[in-house]
Order: structure tokens, then sequence, then C-alpha cells
């Protein structure tokens, strides 16, 4: 469990909030029970009142002064008094200009008066322990701030509003309501328990199970907005993998020449489309290599295909289909593979075999780009069980964390139906109870708290 709740009332803390550097405005967050008297003797209203006499919420012009009653800067001071503040202590943001002189004056009058400068996500670590948020939340704060698409600061912020923390909870409450029940029937096997327990039990258990599956499969589906969905670009040689790549880029990435072999590594770039970020790899071409070079070259490509969430196979559709091709179309996953069918401003001689849908585009004109575009990202959509925009954006913990709850339900299912000791079943559920335990910050320590948060800035 996690402890040390009494540093809430500790010491004040202070942080600048926004990020070093040129800025119209430059924020200093205090966060403690000093925060309001420290923060009121170097602010001097334009209206005369006290911070100490100030309602909460309520913003305040004035100058900022120093230990000699100097004036620092000009600066608004927010007020928003405890237990209605982000950590729930009584919190203090002063205004300032932008750029570090300004900041840094301030805080230094802020440390000299008492205040301790924040350890990196102490604001967001005190939320927490006060329980005005749960580590799911608390994490999302992370990934609010670190979110690199649109999708992704959505989903980020569902989290953040604790769309992960409901599920969990509905987990966890229906876990400990088996746990109890079965703990009943160890301790009371005279009573009528056995008989009701497995029809009752079994239901409850299955219907737990797949809740928790049901929030591994989305997070998995958050795993490729957050990290990206990796999309390789294969095919042979001068098929126009690299052209191709400029025109969904929209700009040159790659350099393109009629040279056959002109791409001799993995090129990688980054395309958002329709919120979702393709981590895309222009390779080599696929053929017999002439060199040692080359012959590496073509090995990473088809180790990228390998490693691919989606592989593009770019076909040149002004000329037949020939070995290389057939060898890549047999070779590919025809699950996670698209064909696309370069050159459509030329007259069309290859047909894809077996039926299989091609996409023309024309890399030269840009015809049909949009349409591979959307393509890709219906690819994506279709193949997640758990449509993306439900998704969860969770940490390699997190999921680690969920996926063994699953694992231990999954488990305590087999056991049960198998016919054993309640008491076995009640240790697998326990098992799932502290893994969820693990994600929302019920079964935690201080050590690996210090980890999570050391993650996050200073000001935050």
């Amino acid at each position: 469990m996690h402890g040390n709740r009494n540093i809430l009332a500790d010491d004040t803390i202070c942080a600048p909030a926004t990020a070093p550097g040129q800025g119209a405005v430059g924020i200093v967050r205090l966060s403690g029970p000093e925060a309001v008297a420290t923060a009121d003797r170097h602010f001097t209203a334009s209206t005369g009142i006290s911070l100490t006499a100030a309602p909460s919420h309520t913003v305040h012009h004035g100058h900022f002064l120093d230990a000699d009653g100097t004036p620092v800067d000009e600066v608004l001071v927010l007020l928003m008094l405890s237990p209605r503040s982000y950590t729930t202590q009584d919190v203090v943001e002063i205004q300032c200009h932008g750029g570090g002189a300004a900041v840094q004056a301030v805080l230094g009058c802020l440390v000299a008066a008492g205040c301790r400068m924040a350890e990196p996500g102490e604001f967001t670590r005190r939320a927490f322990l006060s329980g005005r948020i749960d580590l799911t939340q608390a994490e999302a704060v992370l990934e609010v701030i670190e979110a690199r698409t649109d999708l992704a600061q959505r989903l980020a912020q569902r989290q953040l509003e604790g769309a992960l923390s409901r599920e969990l909870a509905r987990a966890t409450e229906a876990l400990r309501e088996l746990v109890a029940h079965l703990e009943a029937a160890i301790d009371f096997p005279e009573d009528d328990l056995e008989e009701e327990l497995p029809e009752a039990t079994v239901a409850a258990l299955e219907a737990t199970h797949q809740t928790l599956a049901d929030v591994a499969g989305r997070a998995r589906a958050g795993n490729l907005v957050k990290e990206g969905v990796r999309l390789a670009i294969l095919g042979r040689p001068n098929v126009g993998k690299s052209s191709l790549l400029n025109a969904m880029l929209g700009h040159d990435r790659a350099i393109v020449t009629d040279v056959p072999g002109t791409t001799r590594d993995v090129l990688e770039a980054e395309l958002v489309v329709d919120g979702i970020r393709f981590v895309v790899q222009d390779t080599a071409g696929i053929r017999d290599p002439g060199d040692a070079i080359e012959a590496e070259g073509i090995a990473r490509s088809r180790r990228a295909a390998v490693g691919a969430d989606l592989v593009l196979l770019v076909l040149d559709g002004a000329q037949a289909l020939d070995n290389a091709d057939r060898t890549l179309l047999h070779e590919l996953d025809g699950a996670r593979t698209l064909l696309a069918l370069n050159k459509s401003d030329l007259p069309t001689r290859l047909v894809p075999p077996d039926g299989r849908e091609a996409l023309p585009v024309s890399a030269h004109t840009g015809d049909g780009i949009d349409t591979l575009r959307a393509a890709l990202v219906a690819a994506v959509r279709d193949k997640k069980a758990a449509p993306l925009a439900h998704a969860f954006l969770v940490t390699l913990r997190q999921r680690d964390a969920i996926e063994r709850a699953a694992t231990a339900l999954g488990q305590a299912l087999s056991a049960l139906r198998g016919g054993a000791y309640p008491e076995l079943v009640a240790t697998d559920l326990r098992g799932a109870l502290d893994a969820v335990g693990e994600v929302t910050g019920e079964t935690t320590t201080d050590d690996l708290l210090d980890r999570i948060f050391s993650r996050f800035c200073i000001g935050k």
C-alpha cells in the first residue's frame, strides 16, 4: 500500500509551471499549508487586499516584491484554497512576465522565504496521495502532456477524466465480492454456500474476466495510437516506393533516382492521418543482391516487414507481374498487407493475382494518394478488436499488470470449472485484485511512485 500521506502537511513546495525560455507569461506554482501566507508576504495587490483574506478561486493584480520590498515584476496571482485545488492543498499560481529572469527571481524569493523546490511530478503526486485522483489518472496527466496527435490527446483526456479508472473500479468491486463469497465458503463449509457457489460465481467471474479482457484489448489498441503504427513499404527496386513515401508525406523525405537500389537502408518518417500516427519505413528494393551492402539492406527490409503492424507492398502497374513480385506476395502476411498499384498515370499491364484488391496510385501525379491514406486508417481500425476511439493509453507497467490480472482470472475460471477447492480459486482472485491495484495505485509502493513521477516535469 502507498504510504507517506503525512508529506502533504510537511512543507510548502514551489516550481515553475511553464517551460524555460522566452514567452509572454511565466507561471510559478506553490502548494502547501504556507502557500498563501508565503505569497502574501511578497505580494502587494492593486486593490490593497491581503491574499490571506481573499476568497478562493479569485485573481488579483499587483506587484511581486523581494525581501526588501523592491518590486520584482508586475504579476497576476491566482488563489485556489483547499480542498478545491489540483493538489487539494492551498495552491497559489503567480503569473509573471515570461523569460528566465522574472521566473527565477520569483522562485528565489519564495525559496528564501521557506518554500522547497518541488520534485518532478510532486504536484500530481500530492493530488494522488490526497485521493483526488487515482494512479491511472495521475499517469494520464503525462499522457496528455506527451500526446503527439489529436486522437492521442483526446484519449489521454478521457483517461484523465476517469475512463480507465471506472472500468477498473467495476472489476475491483466484483473481485472483492467474489473473494468475500469464496472466503465465506472456506470459513463456513457447513452452510449451503457451496451449493450456490459454482453457478453464481462462475457467471460473475466470467463477466469480470470479460471486463478485464476488454480493457487489455483497448490497451493494446492504445499502444498503436501512442507508439504509432509501424508501416513498412516493400517492393522490388524501381517500383516507386520512395516516390510514394514522398507523395504520402507531401514533401521529399527519401532520395529518388532512376537507378535501381538507390535506397540501401531502412528510412523512417512520421505520417499522421485522421489522428493516427504512422511510423513509415521506406525499405531497400528486394531482389537478388549485387553486393554485400545491398544484401544487408535487403535483409533489413525483410526484418522491417516482420516487425511491422502493416505492410504496403508496392507493385509497378506499368509492368507485368514478375517473379520477385510473386515471391513477395507469397511471403507476406495477407492479413496485414495492402497492395498499391503504382504508376496509374501510365497504361496498366499488371493484374493482381487471385483476385486480390490493389489500390491504383500515382506517386508522380498524386492520384489515389488520399484514397491510400484512408485505406491505411481503415486497415488499422478494422484489425483492432477495440475501436481506437475507445482505446486506453497505458504504460508498459500498466499493460503488464492488466494482462496479469486477466490471466489470473482465466486461471481462476478454469480452476472453478474443474472443481478446485475454493482456497485455490481465491488465491488467483487475490492475485488479480493485487494486479489491478498496481494500476489504480491501491497496492503500490513509494519506490514505484518515485519511478512513476520522476518522468514528470518539475512543475507538474
